[in-house]
């Protein structure tokens, strides 16, 4: 069993709820830009950080969570400047020995390796951008040695289809 991660769905409950019901899922990450209270099923029942455009409240703007051999730093990127350079968030990836980087703010699906860190954001189920679908993803660790964990990122569009040309195997060093 795997993560769900989530990101900019800007007041969608429905298609949110559609989404964690489809999957089985250990732990659910939403990445910011929620826009809903936070309290409301199915967010009550999710690992929240606060995006620019969230009410302030109780959620963390950062979230640092272990899983099955990642350290995972969750955040929603607009602190971090993401929208112009991962630099930032790279810096500070280092700083809290995270291997693994949830967020949001661009509304751009993506993920990649650098420096043995993976970089992840899971794209808008409500406003897509730089690809013709909503997606939101399922992260499965495949393979854990001594020496590190392979991991499989598959991104899923609104409906529940595999998302193509998204996502990817990766290996991350312990």
């Amino acid at each position: 069993m795997g993560i769900l991660i989530l990101s900019d769905s800007h007041g969608l409950v429905g298609e949110v709820k559609e989404a964690v019901e489809r999957h089985r899922a250990e732990a659910i990450f939403h990445c910011g830009d929620f826009c809903v209270d936070p309290g409301r099923d199915p967010f009550s029942r999710m690992l929240l950080v606060t995006g620019n455009c969230d009410s302030p409240s109780d959620v963390p703007t950062e979230r640092q969570t272990a899983w099955k051999g990642l350290r995972i730093l969750q955040t929603h990127g607009h602190l971090y400047g993401v929208k112009k350079s991962l630099l930032r968030l790279h810096y500070r990836a280092e700083e809290t020995g995270a291997n693994v980087v949830l967020f949001g703010h661009s509304h751009v699906p993506g993920c990649t390796v650098e420096r043995n860190i993976l970089f992840l954001n899971p794209g808008s189920l409500q406003l897509p951008r730089g690809y013709d679908l909503p997606t939101y993803v399922y992260l499965e660790q495949t393979e854990a040695k001594e020496e590190g964990v392979t991991v499989q990122v598959t991104y899923f569009d609104h409906r529940g289809n595999v998302a193509p040309r998204l996502g990817g195997t990766f290996f991350l060093r312990s």
